[in-house]
């Protein structure tokens, strides 16, 4: 009796945690991302454990991963043509995936390089960069439905940065599908491309909207954001499809959100915030695989 409450002790948790871990089907790894899609990754960005709604400092992981991702963006864009910026789209499956938060953080990253950088609130029907930007409320769809506005009217600039300006999404339309049609979307990024080396668009969510596929054809480059552990790996057959079907152009992936210690970046315990032997990092060191082996 003592050896099977024994056995029923140890199997019975370990079943229920396989049972668990086999129903969970949401992405995890970069790896789960790169067997699923043909898509070029160009970064992943670890959890932030700070504010989400805040551009990361300087000195960070996640301002190091993003700095990895502008370089990666280098091999994904097209040829710079004389004179005129770069559209560069960002968008996602699902709202929450974190594709205002890389937006304006790769924007910000950017100007910080002495770039030009403009960053495009075009999700009309769900704006958020002014929770990460302090901005007026107006912004394109202002400049969409008036009819001599010029577009320097409504750009404003981010304090802080020489070089970052921000194009809010404005007031939120009755009509944001038919306003995404309107001519003036083509004039619009016509004369931001002659006014800025990078043109970054926060857009719409692909599965909820077409909003994004309507004016993808202005766009030189798309960033995918896939957010670990919430997106599920049915999902995926959306940047599948769009990807072999040549719908969104110069495609890539950013896989958000995830743990630290599942993805590339060990070079935290490396480079910059290498910890000495001391005890503190010691018991650190302790503590993780310890964390490790209960999550198995």
């Amino acid at each position: 009796f003592y050896i099977g409450a024994l056995f029923i002790g140890f199997a019975l948790p370990l079943g229920v945690l396989y049972v668990v871990k086999m129903m969970d089907n949401k992405v995890k790894t970069r790896r789960d991302v790169e067997n699923l899609l043909p898509i070029p990754i160009v970064g992943e960005i670890p959890s932030n454990e700070g504010n989400s709604l805040e551009i990361v400092e300087n000195s960070s992981i996640i301002a190091e991963a993003i700095r990895i991702m502008r370089s990666n963006l280098s091999f994904v864009l097209p040829i710079k043509q004389d004179g005129l910026g770069q559209v560069l789209f960002v968008t996602s499956s699902l709202p929450k995936e974190g594709k205002t938060f890389v937006s304006t953080n790769i924007a910000a990253n950017m100007a910080l390089t002495g770039q030009k950088i403009v960053l495009v609130g075009l999700d009309i029907r769900n704006p958020k960069i002014h929770r990460y930007i302090a901005t007026k409320n107006f912004g394109v769809t202002n400049y969409l439905t008036s009819k001599e506005a010029n577009i320097d009217e409504f750009v404003q600039k981010v304090p802080e940065y020489d070089n970052f300006y921000v194009l809010p999404s404005g007031p939120i339309p009755p009509n944001p599908a038919e306003l995404l049609l309107n001519n003036k979307v083509k004039q619009m990024f016509d004369e931001l491309r002659q006014k800025f080396d990078m043109i970054i668009v926060d857009s719409s969510p692909m599965h909820l909207v077409a909003d994004t596929q309507l004016v993808a054809d202005y766009a030189d480059a798309f960033i995918y954001i896939v957010r670990a552990n919430y997106l599920d790996k049915d999902m995926l057959h959306l940047p599948y499809s769009l990807y072999q079907e040549n719908k969104l152009k110069n495609m890539c992936v950013v896989v958000n959100d995830v743990n630290a210690k599942d993805s590339y970046y060990r070079y935290k315990y490396y480079s910059y915030e290498y910890k000495d032997d001391s005890n503190a990092a010691i018991t650190e060191s302790i503590v993780d695989k310890v964390r490790k082996i209960l999550k198995r």
